[in-house]
C-alpha cells in the first residue's frame, strides 16, 4: 500500500561530501569534480528509471547539463564547511505506473521548489528485492538474473536541490551580505555596501575603532577628528550579515513542514487521479492518534545488512508495535470483563492478567535488547567518527595547500617564460612545489591506510554511512524513548485494572495471580529462547525485576488514588448530610 516518506537531509562540504559526487551516484553518471580533481563514475550502478534537471525561467541554459551545474554549485560555495544542496528523498507509491510516478514528482518539484527558484535534479531509482549478498531475488526468496523474475517494491525519487538564490541575470545571489553599522548624529542603522552608496549622500557614516586613552571606542571619522583621535583599525563596524529573504525560508522549519504537507497533498492528487483510494498522511503516528512506534528508515545498503545491530534495532521495534497491540486488545477486554462482572471466576482474570504480565515482561526484554543495540550502535559511530575526523582534517589541509602550491607553480612558470635567465632557480622551485603536492597525497594516502580505507573513495563512502548513522541515532533515541513511554503506559493500566478489584477480592485473588504469573513467565522465556538472535538470561532477569517493581508501583499507586476518591465521595456525603441536618 502507498506509504508516505519525505527524507530530508543537506549535502554539506564539511561533513566530507560532494555535492557532485552525490548528483554521480544518484544519476548513474561519471562527472568530473573541478573541486576535488577526482571523476565520480557510477556508470556501473542500475535501476535508476528517470532523469530530469527542472530549471526556473532565470537559470542559464547550460545549467541542463548535470555535470556543469554542480561543478557550478561547488565553485560558486569557497568555505570549507558550506552547505551545498539540499536532498528530498520521497517514496513513490507502487499503486502508480512509472509515467504516472514521474508526472507526480514533476508536479511537486514544479510547484514547491522551481516556482520558488530553486534548480531540481530529479533521480527516480526501483530497485529491486536484494538478498543479503546484493543479489536480486524472486518473490520465493531465490537468486535470479531475469528482470522479469525479479520483486520491484521500492519505487523512490531523489530530488537534489539548490541552496542559494538567483537573480533575475541567472546569476548566484549570496546567501548572507555583509551590513555596515552606520551612524548618523544619535541614530544608528545597518546598510548593506549598494545602500550605504545613497546613504551616504543623507550623511550616514561607517564606524571605526579609534584610541581613546587606554580603551577602543566605536566612532565615525567625523566624532574621531574633533577630538583628534588616531583610528586603531582599518574594518568598519559590521552586523553578523543580513540573510538572503529566500534562502532564510528555504532553511526554516516552516519551508520543511511545507515540503512535506506539499508530498502529501500530490501523493494523495495522483492516486485520487489514478483511481485508487489508497491515502497518506505526513503528519506523524503520535499526531494521527496511533500508538503505532515508527521504525528507522534504513537504506538500500543498510537494509540488506541483516546481521547489523541497526537492523536488528529496527526488527525489533517492529516486534514491540505487534506486541503492544496484542497487549492493548487484552487490557481493553480486562477492562470490559472486570467493569461488567467482577463476579467471574478469578481463575479466568488470573490467567488474562498473567498473559497480559507476560507479555509486559517480554516487551521489556525487548526494550533492554534495544538499549544494548544502541549502545553498540554508538560506540560504532564514534569508532567510525574518530576515523572520519582524522582524515577529513589532512584532507581538507592537502586541498587547501594543493591549491595554493597550483597557483603558484603557474605564476612560476610565467615568470620563467618572461625571464629565461632565472630559469634554472624557477625550475628548482617549480620542483620543489610539485614534490610537496607528491608528498601531500603520499601522506594522505599513508592515513587513509593507518585508518583502514582502501582508497579516497571508500572514505568518502565511509563518511556518507556515518551521516546517515548519526541521524538514524538521534531517530533511534526518539523510538526507544516511545517505546518506553509505550511500556509504562500499558503498565499504569495494569495497576489500574488491579486497583478496581476491592481489597476482600484480592485477599481470594492472590493465589490465582501467583499461579498464572509464574506459568507465563515461562511462556515469555519459551518464546524469547526460540527467536533468532540468542536467549540472554541477564537481560530477561533484568526485565523480570523491572516488570515486577513497576505492576507492584503501579497497583499501589491506583488502589491509593481510589482509596482518596472514596474517602473524598465520603467526606463530601457526610457534610451534605450535616448540613441538611442543621
Amino acid at each position: 500500500m502507498a506509504i508516505f516518506q519525505c527524507h530530508i537531509q543537506v549535502i554539506s562540504r564539511g561533513e566530507g561530501r560532494s555535492v557532485v559526487s552525490a548528483a554521480a551516484y544518484r544519476s548513474a553518471s561519471r562527472i568530473e569534480n573541478n573541486y576535488t580533481g577526482l571523476t565520480d563514475d557510477y556508470t556501473q550502478k542500475g535501476w535508476v528509471e528517470y532523469s530530469e534537471i527542472i530549471l526556473p525561467a532565470n537559470a542559464p541554459g547550460e545549467w541542463n547539463d548535470r555535470a556543469v551545474l554542480w561543478n557550478a554549485v561547488e565553485e560558486a560555495e569557497k568555505s570549507r564547511d558550506c552547505r551545498l544542496a539540499r536532498e528530498i528523498e520521497v517514496a513513490l507509491p507502487q499503486e502508480l505506473s512509472l509515467q504516472e510516478n514521474i508526472r507526480l514528482v514533476q508536479e511537486f518539484v514544479q510547484d514547491s521548489f522551481v516556482s520558488n527558484g530553486m534548480i531540481a535534479d530529479i533521480n527516480i531509482h526501483n530497485p529491486p528485492v536484494r538478498d543479503s549478498s546484493g543479489i536480486p531475488v524472486d518473490a520465493d526468496g531465490n537468486r535470479v538474473t531475469d528482470r522479469k523474475d525479479m520483486v520491484f517494491r521500492n519505487p523512490h525519487a531523489h530530488i537534489l536541490l539548490t541552496l542559494r538564490p538567483l537573480d533575475e541575470n541567472g546569476r548566484w545571489m549570496p546567501k548572507t551580505e555583509k551590513e555596515y553599522l552606520c551612524k548618523k548624529g544619535n541614530q544608528t542603522k545597518a546598510f548593506t555596501a549598494e545602500e550605504f552608496k545613497a546613504a551616504k549622500e543623507e550623511g550616514w557614516q561607517k564606524q571605526y575603532l579609534y584610541y581613546k586613552g587606554k580603551k577602543k571606542v566605536w566612532l565615525t571619522p567625523s566624532e574621531a577628528f574633533e577630538g583628534n583621535l588616531i583610528r586603531a583599525s582599518k574594518y568598519p563596524r559590521c552586523t553578523p550579515g543580513r540573510q538572503n529573504e529566500k534562502a532564510r525560508y528555504w532553511n526554516s522549519r516552516e519551508a520543511i513542514l511545507a515540503y512535506r504537507k506539499s508530498w502529501e497533498e500530490h501523493v494523495n492528487l495522483a492516486l485520487e487521479r489514478a483511481g485508487r483510494p489508497e491515502r497518506v498522511d505526513c503528519r506523524s503516528y503520535k499526531d494521527q492518534g496511533l500508538d503505532t512506534i515508527p521504525g528507522i528508515h534504513l537504506g538500500s545498503y543498510a537494509s540488506r545488512q541483516t546481521a547489523s545491530d541497526r537492523y536488528k534495532a529496527n526488527e525489533e521495534i517492529q516486534e514491540l508495535n505487534r506486541k503492544n497491540e496484542d497487549i492493548q486488545k487484552c487490557l481493553d477486554e480486562v477492562e470490559k470483563e472486570i467493569e461488567k462482572k467482577k463476579e467471574r471466576l478469578f481463575d479466568r482474570l488470573a490467567e488474562q492478567l498473567g498473559k497480559i504480565r507476560g507479555d509486559i515482561l517480554s516487551v521489556r526484554y525487548d526494550l533492554e535488547s534495544l538499549l544494548e543495540r544502541q549502545a553498540a550502535v554508538e560506540t560504532e559511530r564514534k569508532r567510525l567518527d574518530e576515523r572520519i575526523s582524522r582524515v577529513r582534517t589532512i584532507r581538507e589541509n592537502a586541498l587547501e595547500r594543493d591549491r595554493a602550491s597550483k597557483e603558484k607553480i603557474a605564476r612560476l612558470k610565467k615568470e620563467a617564460a618572461d625571464f629565461p635567465a632565472r630559469k634554472d632557480s624557477l625550475g628548482e622551485a617549480i620542483q620543489a612545489e610539485q614534490e610537496a603536492v607528491r608528498f601531500r597525497r603520499e601522506r594522505l594516502d599513508k592515513v587513509l591506510a593507518e585508518e583502514g580505507f582502501d582508497s579516497l573513495s571508500d572514505y568518502l563512502q565511509e563518511a556518507q554511512i556515518l551521516s546517515q548513522m548519526e541521524l538514524e541515532a538521534e531517530t533511534l533515541e526518539q523510538e526507544i524513548t516511545s517505546c518506553r513511554e509505550q511500556t509504562e503506559e500499558l503498565e499504569r493500566r495494569y495497576g489500574e485494572l488491579e486497583g478496581k478489584l476491592d481489597a476482600e477480592d484480592l485477599k481470594g485473588f492472590e493465589p490465582w495471580r501467583e499461579k498464572w504469573s509464574g506459568h507465563y513467565e515461562k511462556k515469555a522465556a519459551e518464546r524469547i529462547r526460540k527467536r533468532k538472535g540468542g536467549f540472554r538470561v541477564y537481560l530477561f532477569e533484568r526485565a523480570v525485576q523491572n516488570t515486577g517493581y513497576s505492576l507492584r508501583h503501579s497497583a499501589y499507586l491506583a488502589g491509593r488514588a481510589a482509596y482518596v476518591v472514596k474517602e473524598m465521595v465520603q467526606a463530601a456525603e457526610e457534610t451534605d448530610g450535616q448540613g441538611r441536618k442543621r
